[in-house]
This record gives C-alpha cells, structure tokens and sequence, in this order.
C-alpha cells in the first residue's frame, strides 16, 4: 500500500474534480451550522467543498480545525445513515471515497518507490499500437447522413403504388409527403452538396429517378387540390389561404417547392427544363402564399427569361412571372418589374444579330408587365426615366468621355426602347402618358448630343423611336430636320478608299470605325436609311390638312442635294420620292382648298383627315408597295441561309497559273490579291475553266 500522504493527495485530487458535478447537489443536501462543529447528529457540517481553490477541496472547517483521513473516513460512514442518496451520489462519483484508510503515519517527503509503484497501479490510458493516419477527407462534408434510421430504397413498384394513392378521390396527408420526400431524395441524388435535408428515402438509377419526377409532376398538384377540397384548375391566393387544410399542408410544400427551385437552377437540358417550368407554372398560386421562398424562385424564373438560349424556355419563364404577378399585385407586381427590368439592362449590354431576337422578346414581355397596373408601373416608369434624363444632362454639361459613353450605349439605346414601347401600347393610361414628352426630349437630346458621321447609326435608331411615337400617339414631332440633317453630315462626293462587297445593316450598330467609314457601302447603307426613314415619317403625315406646308423645308433640301450629286444610284429613289410628295402636297392643297374647312374647326379638320386616310394619298400607296419589298429583304435576312450581317457572298479566288520554267513570264498578272474568279456557283465554274483553258493557251 502506499503511504498516507500518498492516498491524501489522490483522495484530494480525485474530490478537486468531483467538486464542479456535486456543489449543486451538496447545497441541496448540506446545511451549515455556524454556532458549533460537535453536533450529534453526525452531518456533514465540517465538510466544505471549496472550487475556487487550486489545493486540495478537503480542507479546514469553519472554525480552522483541519480534517484527517480517519474523520474523513467517519464523516462518510455516518453519511451513509444520515443521507443514503447522497452518500450512494458519492459512491458512484469516487468509489475510493468509502475505502479510505490509514495506513501509516504522515511523511513530508519526497516520493519513494512505493509512491512510485502506487501512482502505477492506478489504470491509466494506454493508446492503439496503429494509429489511424488523419486524412484531408476527414473534414469534407458529405451532405446529410442518414446513420440511425432506416433507409428506404425506392422502387418503381412503390413509385406505383403512390401514383395510385394521389390520383384517388380522397386524399391523405402521407401520400403528399412521402411525394414531397421521394422527390427530396431524387434531387440528392444529383446535388447531394446543395440538400442538407435527412430524408428516409433514396433514389437508386435512373429510371427511378424519372418516376419520382413524373409522379411529381403529373400526380403532385391535383392530388394537393383534392386534400386542400379546392377546384381543379388554377386557384387563387385567397382561396389556397382560406382553406382548412392548408395549415397541415404548408410546411410540406415549402420544402418541395425550395427542392423544385434548386432542380431548376441544375437543370441543362432543354426538354426538362419545359417539363419544370410546366409544373412550376402549376404550383405558382401556393408559392405565393409562402413569400419567404419566392426570392429564390423569382431569381431563377429572371435568369431563365433574360439569359436562356431556348425561345421555349424564355416563354415559359414568362408566363411563370406573369401569374406570379398576377397573384398579388399589390405585393408581388413591383418585385418582378424591378427584377425584370434589371435583368432586361444587364442582358442588353451587346446586341449581335443572334441575341436581337432575344433582347426584342424581352423587351415587348416586359412592356406588357408594365401594363397590369397603371400605379405601379407610372412610379416605375417615372424613376428610370428620370435617370435617363440625369445621365443625358450629366453628359450635356460636362462633355467628358465617361459621361457621354454612359449615354451612348446598348443599354441607354435599350430602356429608351422599353419606354417608347411602355407609353405607345398604353394610350389609354392617362398616367402613364404624362412621360411621352419628358421621353421625346430625352430621344431629341441624346439625337444632338454628338452630331457626327460615326454616330449615325445611334441617330436612326432615335429618330425611328421618335416616329414610333408620333405614330402611335398622334402627337407632332419635329422628325424631319433630323433626318435631312444627314445628307449634310455625310459627304457623298468623296470616293471611297476600301471595297466590301458585304452590305452594311446598322440594326445592331450604335458607332461606325474610322475602317467602315472608308468602305463604299457605308453610303448604301446612309441612303437606305433616310430613304426608309423618310418613308416612315412622311407616310404618317400625308394625310394632314398640313402636309403641304410640312414639306416645303425637305423639297428645297432634296432638290440641293439631287443637284450635287453625282452618283445616279444614290439619286434614284429620292428622285422617286420627291416625286412623290410633289404630287401627295398637291392632292391635299387641291382637296383642303375644295374642302372650305376653317382652321379653328378643330373637329372638322379631324374629320376630314380620317376621310383622306382612308381614301388614301399617292405617298400612302407608294409606301405600301415598297413596305411589302422591304419586308422581303428583311425576312431574307434572318433566315437561315442569310443571317443578318453574314450574308454568303461570293468571295473570288485568285487563279493561279501553271508556271513553266521553259515559258514566258506572267505579262498581265492581277493587280488584286484577293481576285478570285471562282464564285462558287456552277456559271462561275464555267467561267474559272474558261480561264484556265486561255491561260494554259497563253504559256503554250
């Protein structure tokens, strides 16, 4: 056995431990008595656990007197008697406790071998002889562990078994959740990182995995209807609220439609991502009434709409945002315009003959969007131009390269388009029609602010919105002068320094280079635009009792600019259609002067003007016939074969001689590099053959 001091410091350590788990416990069962430590009734008044101290928790009483191992030993012994459940507490703590004994006289030495030889008695931990080796892995996080529970492994008989549960006339509440969870299980079958959800299922192959989906999607909603004993079809907010059962059903859904939400943002495929949209299309009345998940949905339902490359999946999206919106206006409206009209800007930033399509579809949904409600979209509507007109007047003022850039680029270009659209399909929307002449001077201002030839291209654009507008509204827009203004902007005496046999379509430019200002279809293009431009706007007012006083600045500008030059391809259809409005001024000065109609008649002029429309003026029907010819050429170009701005033009390949050592020198090579005689076409083949029989003539 080892010494006393020995089993005094062990019994005083092991107590220092035990002291933090029993002083509640010690409270409870320990009263102290202050006025004397000789009670007979032999409690544990002496002992003070003492857990602040770094020495031994067995130390004086009260009164100074200091406890050996025997009253120890005695004071646990009555305990026993006294307390039994305490006494059994300490027991169970420190089995040494009730074994204390004395075995020798104190000794303040240091220890011998027997201190020595007890220490090593004592159990002490003793390690694996192979340790396991720590792995980077150790600390990935592998989803969801299931340790603990039954997992179950869906099969394609269960999966039948429950289709045939939720197409039953009485629905339960199991059925709709075990759905929910085998569609939990589906998804963590593919993003297991994103789904953090334990679930009792699990998906195994691929043809389980498309049943849990059909099931979702076919069997899933009207089985949700038949529980919530609501109509098929679509219902509305306040029906789905007001149901009794929807409190039993709502927390299920939440959770399968944020599992829904995560499957659309990891689906690729086309076809799939329809079949989501679908059902998503479906479930759009419980999501609204559950708005802490409608963030998610609604970003995703924006990305698929702005950035999807399928004309099907943009669509849908769109109907998906639209009922969202239609579900609650007074909430969700707003939301999705801001989200939408973000999302129109951000994708807007490059227009290439394959994104126009796109960009254009988005433009015309959101308009509609803007329509829902007039209150709503005019708070809209009023703030974002207001920006526009900021950063137009920033530019104005300051002339630096940064602020003129912020105006002179797709984006600018394309929420001007967005609005011009939003104010000419509500006419009936007096609210909203209070912008359309801020809108017309912000398009006459951003048309002046640079007045060069490479920003020709930003001009048509802006005076095709201000004809836009002026058709659609009835409203008289000074868009002549800027029209004509061209003529004067672009010298066409100079000859041109580079040849492209590519014509030049300013559909998806904003700014022209100093390279294709060079080339001689840029001036094609010039002329085809005041051309068509010019059709446009004179068109509209050919009609008006003040048409031949309107058109008297553009005969005297196009008799000038006929008269100097020189190209006969360039005068020829403004010939044409100076000819035109000649005859068109003098048809309605000959009409206005039979008609006797005073100019403050206001109502009369009205009438007369309808009259004249319908009967129709010689520009009317000049247009018409060339409207259906520029439809052609526009349809040419988006087809497949010829893609706006990559026509199959015939490139020439240079022909190359046959050399003969022996034979003449080369006497008339091509002075092109690029001269190819070959075509492409059977005819051009002829021809490159007939080249190479008189050129292999030659050297013979």
């Amino acid at each position: 056995m080892a010494p006393s001091n020995v089993t005094k410091k062990n019994v005083q350590l092991k107590k220092k431990k035990l002291t933090k788990k029993s002083s509640k416990l010690v409270s409870k069962h320990v009263e102290t008595n202050s006025d004397s430590n000789n009670d007979s009734d032999g409690s544990m008044d002496a002992i003070q656990f003492d857990s602040e101290s770094d020495n031994a928790s067995l130390n004086d009483s009260e009164d100074g007197e200091v406890y050996d191992s025997d009253g120890l030993d005695e004071e646990v012994e009555k305990l026993k008697t006294s307390d039994p459940e305490f006494y059994k507490y300490l027991k169970e703590c420190d089995k040494n406790l009730t074994k204390i004994t004395d075995d020798g006289e104190d000794n303040d030495d240091d220890y011998d071998e027997d201190d020595i030889e007890g220490i090593k008695s004592e159990k002490l931990h003793k390690p694996p002889e192979n340790l396991e080796v720590g792995s980077d892995e150790s600390d990935f996080d592998e989803g969801p562990s299931n340790e603990g529970r039954d997992v179950v492994v869906i099969t394609l008989s269960m999966i039948q078994i429950w289709r045939e549960k939720l197409q039953n006339s009485k629905q339960k509440l199991s059925y709709i959740t075990a759905a929910t969870k085998a569609m939990t299980a589906a998804l963590q079958r593919v993003t297991p990182i994103e789904i953090n959800k334990p679930t009792p299922y699990k998906v195994e192959g691929s043809s389980v995995f498309n049943g849990v989906l059909q099931m979702c999607m076919f069997d899933l909603h009207p089985a949700i209807l038949k529980f919530l004993k609501l109509p098929l079809g679509s219902p509305s907010q306040i029906m789905i609220s007001k149901s009794k059962q929807w409190k039993k059903v709502k927390m299920t859904l939440r959770s399968y439609l944020t599992d829904l939400t995560k499957l659309l943002n990891n689906v690729s495929s086309e076809d799939i991502s329809c079949v989501l949209l679908k059902h998503f299309h479906q479930m759009i009345p419980f999501l609204s009434c559950l708005p802490t998940i409608v963030k998610p949905g609604l970003k995703r339902l924006i990305a698929l709409w702005s950035a999807s490359e399928s004309e099907t999946v943009k669509v849908l999206a769109f109907l998906c945002l639209l009922k969202l919106a239609n579900s609650d206006t007074s909430v969700y409206l707003e939301m999705v315009l801001k989200a939408m009209y973000v999302g129109y800007i951000a994708n807007s930033k490059f227009v290439t003959p394959n994104s126009l399509p796109g960009i254009n579809f988005m433009r015309q949904s959101l308009a509609e969007m803007f329509i829902i409600s007039e209150p709503v979209s005019y708070n809209h509507a009023f703030l974002y131009i207001r920006q526009l007109a900021i950063h137009l007047r920033s530019a104005v003022t300051l002339k630096k390269k940064e602020n003129i850039q912020s105006v002179y680029n797709w984006q600018y270009v394309s929420s001007l388009k967005l609005w011009v659209d939003v104010l000419c399909s509500s006419l009936n929307k007096k609210q909203l029609q209070t912008l359309v002449y801020p809108l017309i001077q912000i398009i006459i201002g951003c048309t002046k602010l640079i007045s060069t030839v490479q920003y020709l291209p930003l001009r048509f654009h802006c005076i095709s919105m201000l004809t836009k507008i002026s058709k659609e509204t009835g409203k008289f827009i000074p868009i002549l002068p800027h029209i004509l203004e061209v003529l004067s902007i672009v010298d066409f005496q100079k000859k041109h320094s580079k040849t492209s046999m590519r014509p030049m379509d300013f559909t998806c430019i904003l700014r022209l280079s100093k390279s294709q200002l060079q080339e001689n279809v840029f001036k094609d293009a010039v002329i085809e635009s005041v051309h068509g431009t010019l059709m446009e706007y004179l068109v509209i007012e050919a009609h008006t009792i003040s048409f031949p006083d309107l058109v008297v600045p553009f005969i005297i500008k196009m008799k000038e600019f006929l008269k100097n030059c020189k190209n006969i391809n360039y005068t020829r259809k403004l010939r044409t259609l100076l000819d035109k409005v000649k005859e068109t001024s003098t048809f309605i000065s000959e009409k206005r002067g039979k008609s006797g109609i005073s100019l403050y008649d206001l109502k009369s002029i009205e009438v007369w003007e309808a009259d004249i429309k319908l009967s129709g003026t010689p520009m009317s029907q000049y247009y018409d016939s060339w409207f259906k010819l520029n439809q052609q050429q526009v349809a040419r170009k988006i087809t497949n074969n010829i893609v706006l701005g990559e026509f199959n033009i015939p490139t020439l390949k240079k022909h190359r001689l046959k050399k003969n050592d022996d034979g003449p020198a080369e006497l008339f090579p091509s002075d092109d590099e690029e001269y190819e005689p070959n075509f492409g076409s059977s005819e051009d083949e002829d021809v490159g053959e007939k080249y190479e029989d008189v050129g292999e003539k030659e050297e013979n």
